[in-house]
């Protein structure tokens, strides 16, 4: 990787240092620990370290990794992320927990109510399920694990660089990855042949092509696999044209190219039936992103299912406007800049001087407001709302049009001068405007599902807590924290 400039902005070593720490805290929090996942209708998995299980929700586990990967997952939506150690990091931790306890209840529901035997939902899993198959079988077989021997990292030093720089270690690594995707992209060429050897393959070039769209039905056999029927029903979906905007339209007009979409098709199906023989359905990794899938999407369905069937009537949209309108609305807002100072005279010279040009307000802030933030912000106090300050300073501050320094005006704190930076009108206060319902609609769901949440905490879904065991985790984290940064000054 080219180091630019970048690579020397204040802070960028603090970044470092963070990344190396949140990879230190995964692996001493993830040693010798199983996943909380479970398939469905197993039995509870051993915990080989059971001083990071943080709680327990039915037949299901919360782990310390648990909290991390949902963390991270949060960092990577691009949620801010304190810094491991800080009060703000553990207050997260919590707020994570609190979440994971939520989704095993979700969880626990589904399963009660049977969504997890519903046909759309074992389709689903079936789906996926054959996907990883054919992923793991590709990988682990039919590319295997390619290296990069000295030799060929040396001929392509020799040959293809021209030798303007050293053969560093960096550099080594870059000619390693580049023959391991030359080996591998000459490997794909006659992966098809490979596969396919000791396999019959019939299509129906007739059922494909487009010419027979207005005749076929889902149930018409397109091509078979060793005598296993493909219906156009299976590979219908990877027969769509996409759009520009992203949403499947009509079926290809090009018939090479479905045919090219049917063998990639066929190809998969190949894999996953060799992938089963091999037993690959019994690998570690395949169980693991299985049970890990079955359960965030049977969570995702059910949760699904909840919001569709708790659809508000207006008037109970109405209703639930009319009763929150405080937290939904935002005020109409200004940002002020402020100068405060011990006296009205003090006041007044200070706004005949920023008058007459001889000082500017940000001067008179920095020289002489006796605000302790003043000399940070220079008189700049934010956005305030109505109802968030000294009556008489608020109504100035509220009467005030932009860009003019008024007052004084006294305060508990002392003599002030005040200008509006910028305006800001109420939001989100009109249930006819479609961000406003938006809004309204989002905040109503969220009550309805912390409800349901919490009736299932009453019916029979056991929630243990560990706090001392979240607590000694937090503790030892900080430690661990304060002993790398003094071996790292």
């Amino acid at each position: 990787m080219t180091q630019g400039p970048e690579m020397h902005r204040p802070g960028f070593g603090s970044f470092i240092k963070l990344l190396l720490l949140a990879a230190l805290l995964s692996i001493a929090a993830c040693s010798d620990q199983q996943s909380s996942s479970v398939p469905l209708q197993a039995p509870v998995q051993p915990i080989t370290d059971p001083d990071h299980v943080v709680a327990r929700v039915g037949d299901q586990v919360v782990s310390v990794s648990d909290l991390n990967a949902l963390l991270n997952s949060a960092a990577l939506l691009g949620l801010p992320l304190a810094e491991p150690g800080t009060p703000e990091y553990q207050r997260q931790m919590r707020t994570m927990l609190d979440k994971a306890i939520s989704a095993n209840l979700i969880y626990l529901d589904a399963r009660r109510n049977g969504i997890d035997r519903m046909p759309s939902y074992l389709e689903d899993v079936a789906r996926f399920e054959d996907a990883l198959i054919a992923s793991l079988y590709h990988s682990r077989v039919m590319i295997g694990n390619v290296q990069a021997s000295e030799l060929e990292i040396l001929d392509y030093y020799n040959t293809q660089t021209g030798r303007e720089s050293d053969l560093t270690d960096e550099l080594r690594l870059n000619i390693g990855s580049i023959i391991r995707e030359q080996k591998a992209a000459a490997i794909e060429t006659t992966l098809r042949e490979r596969l396919r050897q000791k396999v019959e393959v019939v299509i129906d070039h007739k059922v494909l092509s487009r010419a027979y769209d207005y005749r076929r039905s889902d149930a018409d056999v397109v091509a078979t696999v060793d005598g296993h029927r493909i219906s156009w029903s299976q590979v219908k979906l990877s027969m769509l044209n996409t759009g520009d905007d992203g949403r499947s339209a009509s079926y290809l007009d090009d018939d090479s190219e479905r045919l090219e979409r049917l063998e990639q098709y066929l190809d998969n199906a190949i894999m996953t039936l060799k992938g089963r023989e091999a037993g690959l359905d019994s690998d570690p990794v395949f169980l693991r992103r299985t049970a890990e899938y079955r359960k965030t999407r049977l969570i995702n369905e059910h949760r699904n299912g909840l919001i569709h069937s708790w659809n508000p009537s207006e008037d109970e949209l109405q209703h639930y406007f009319a009763k929150h309108r405080d937290s939904i609305v935002l005020p109409r807002a200004r940002r002020i800049q402020m100068i405060v100072v011990k006296t009205r005279e003090e006041a007044e010279s200070i706004k005949d001087q920023v008058d007459d040009d001889e000082l500017t307000i940000y001067q008179a802030a920095l020289l002489h407001s006796i605000d302790p933030e003043a000399k940070h912000t220079l008189g700049d106090i934010g956005w305030v709302t109505p109802g968030s300050g000294y009556p008489e300073l608020e109504a100035l501050a509220f009467n005030l049009a932009p860009g003019v320094l008024a007052g004084p005006v006294q305060s508990p704190a002392g003599w002030h001068l005040v200008k509006v930076i910028d305006v800001r009108p109420a939001q989100f206060d009109d249930l006819d405007e479609p961000a406003t319902r938006e809004r309204v609609f989002k905040a109503y769901m969220q009550d309805r599902l912390e409800e349901h949440i919490a009736d299932l905490r009453q019916q029979g879904f056991n929630v243990a807590l560990y706090e001392d065991k979240l607590e000694e985790h937090l503790k030892k984290q900080t430690l661990f924290i304060s002993r790398f940064n003094e071996a790292s000054d």
